[in-house]
């Protein structure tokens, strides 16, 4: 045999010989908080700064769950089934050759029955509904279908998951609260399952529509001023769709890998009477101070990785700033918190739509895209040919990248296929409509 040929042969050997390179396992068991039987189909989301991505998988019928192949890191879960509380846990360590375990105990959610609350009269703005007193309604409407609208509660305040789990998030009133948060994990995979749905020529369930996933599945460029590890962005123009309203966007990128992130906007009460989150409403946590030793949810950014959040924002009197937008976060082997923050000028509010930059009118079209197909409320006033001309005026070159011209396409499509007519026309014609409150609601 010739020297080459069994060289090459050992060399082969040996790499058959060698051991494979052994990854890490994470996996457990999801069980019911009251008599710890199993929970099956429970969707289970693994974050981490060592993934490209985030990954998902259900539980089976025991309750297990298992990512197989995970690189060596920390790792956090996200567990999420209709009828029980969301819940996370963080700082779960995968090493190489290893399983990582955990059982987690889901909460039920308390149960609700439908009915009609009747508002309290008031002409004074103040006055409206406070900020986490705000309770979710499943209300039959004229249509058939049920529809999650909030009223104010006359009881004492509730916690952030009743307030926040369900249906369309409510406007707050600064007075009560100033604070609003948002996760940095988004899961885009909504945006894809929607996408399918459209592609078969049938529209998707509202309950399936994530608006946060909708305005997170495009890239909006690296625009923004450097803080610490993170590019922050603020832009915002009048609301298309509810008068009285600004539309304000706020992006958060890391331009270095960091570990448990935590954003908060703190609205200047003397210019923002009222504000209201679009999206994040499995996911986004009650109006808590962002300070060491809270419940927020963390999570890893990679390097290069965004959020974006939408507020629609009320302004009552003029201000050099609207707001204050916080970042919280830990990097490297340090274990101590660190903090960026940015003012918010009123300055970044744009005249009109046209005047924002075109990565602002593109995750605005993508948000009020996704509160069509929700049938929200607040955007009964934007029919599907106005938002095809707020797709329209996204202005190049942005208008004409593929996922954008895609798109259009899907809003075109949706257009066609919705045959839903105005729930809420019998309640309040589109005419009177109040945009700081929900419908008055009666038998």
């Amino acid at each position: 045999m010739k020297p080459t040929l069994c060289n090459a042969l050992c060399v082969v050997l040996l790499l058959l010989a060698a051991p494979a390179r052994a990854a890490g396992i994470l996996s457990g068991t999801v069980v019911h908080a009251s008599d710890r039987s199993p929970v099956p189909e429970v969707r289970v989301t693994a974050t981490s700064s060592v993934l490209a991505e985030s990954r998902s998988t259900v539980t089976d019928a025991q309750g297990g769950f298992r990512f197989p192949e995970l690189a060596e890191g920390a790792y956090s879960l996200r567990f999420e089934k209709e009828s029980f509380q969301a819940l996370s846990r963080t700082d779960l360590v995968v090493k190489t050759g290893q399983e990582t375990r955990v059982e987690v105990a889901l909460a039920p959610t308390a149960p609700s029955r439908p009915s009609v609350l009747a508002p309290t009269p008031s002409d004074n703005d103040r006055e409206r509904a406070p900020a986490w007193t705000l309770q979710h309604l499943p209300v039959l409407v004229p249509d058939g279908a049920w529809q999650t609208v909030y009223r104010a509660s006359l009881g004492k305040p509730v916690s952030g998951i009743e307030t926040r789990g369900f249906g369309v998030n409510p406007t707050i009133d600064t007075e009560e609260s100033r604070v609003s948060e948002f996760p940095v994990a988004v899961d885009t995979g909504a945006y894809a399952v929607a996408r399918d749905y459209l592609s078969r020529d049938v529209l998707p369930g509202e309950g399936v529509v994530r608006t946060e996933a909708f305005i997170n599945s495009f890239n909006q460029g690296n625009e923004g001023e450097p803080y610490g590890p993170f590019q922050l962005y603020v832009e915002g123009f009048p609301s298309p769709s509810r008068k009285g309203y600004h539309v304000v966007r706020i992006s958060v990128t890391a331009r270095e890998a960091v570990r448990e992130v935590g954003v908060q906007v703190e609205f200047n009460r003397q210019s923002v009477a009222r504000y209201r989150l679009v999206g994040y409403e499995y996911l986004s946590p009650s109006p808590e101070p962002l300070e060491a030793g809270d419940e927020t949810e963390l999570f890893p950014l990679a390097a290069g990785q965004t959020v974006t959040a939408i507020h629609e924002v009320k302004l009552s009197g003029p201000a050099i700033a609207f707001g204050m937008l916080r970042v919280r976060y830990e990097q490297g082997t340090s274990t101590s918190w660190r903090r960026v923050q940015m003012l918010m000028p009123s300055s970044t509010l744009r005249s009109d739509y046209g005047r924002a930059t075109a990565s602002t009118r593109l995750a605005y079209v993508a948000s009020a895209f996704a509160e069509k197909l929700r049938g929200s409320f607040w955007t009964r006033a934007l029919d599907w040919p106005r938002l095809l001309a707020l797709w329209d005026g996204i202005g190049e070159p942005l208008r004409g990248r593929k996922d954008v011209v895609e798109l259009g396409a899907l809003i075109r499509k949706a257009q066609a296929l919705d045959t839903r007519k105005d729930r809420f026309e019998r309640l309040v014609p589109a005419g009177s409509s109040d945009f700081d409150d929900v419908p008055a609601l009666g038998n």
